[in-house]
């Protein structure tokens, strides 16, 4: 018995002399391990798809600001028009940052899926998935959707003051 326990132990030891966790193999059958992969996949794909469509979300909006303001500088020159454009930058911006935070919460939902997920796989996929901790990558979102927020927020300034002509030229 003493002796299988010290060739588990060598076994446990790398060549580089770390000592690596015993593999303990997840506890499902087969159809269930390539259902659960399944559904690892189609939820990475979903956070990716989500980053995606926040990232266009807030060039978009910016884009559309600049228009507004380009369309005001150069052809408006009607009162009720560019009362008209500066409602619709509220307008996008509102929307605009709304849709950014659905897409924020729906990573949330994703990643809690993607935990569930990982506590049916093996030890060794749980601890190369939580190299990074939770806290941490939800603080790098959080920061990454401050920065879009507020990328919308000074682009729909920059139009309204265009737009509203708060600064003279």
């Amino acid at each position: 018995m003493l002796q299988r326990a010290s060739q588990v132990v060598d076994r446990n030891i790398s060549e580089s002399g770390i000592e690596e966790p015993e593999q303990i193999a997840s506890d499902v059958d087969e159809l269930t391990h390539a259902e659960l992969l399944c559904m690892y996949q189609d939820a990475e794909e979903n956070i990716r798809f989500s980053k995606l469509i926040q990232w266009r979300t807030t060039g978009a909006t910016f884009a559309i600001f600049l228009i507004f303001a380009l369309f005001n500088l150069h052809y408006v020159k009607s009162e009720e028009l560019t009362k008209v454009l500066a409602f619709l930058t509220y307008m996008v911006g509102g929307i605009s940052i709304y849709m950014l935070v659905i897409f924020q919460l729906w990573q949330g939902t994703e990643r809690e899926k993607i935990q569930i997920i990982l506590s049916r796989l093996s030890n060794i996929t749980q601890k190369i998935y939580n190299i990074k901790s939770k806290q941490l990558a939800n603080l790098e979102r959080y920061i990454l959707l401050c920065f879009m927020c507020c990328t919308i927020l000074t682009g729909g300034f920059m139009a309204l003051c265009q737009l509203m002509q708060w600064f003279p030229n």
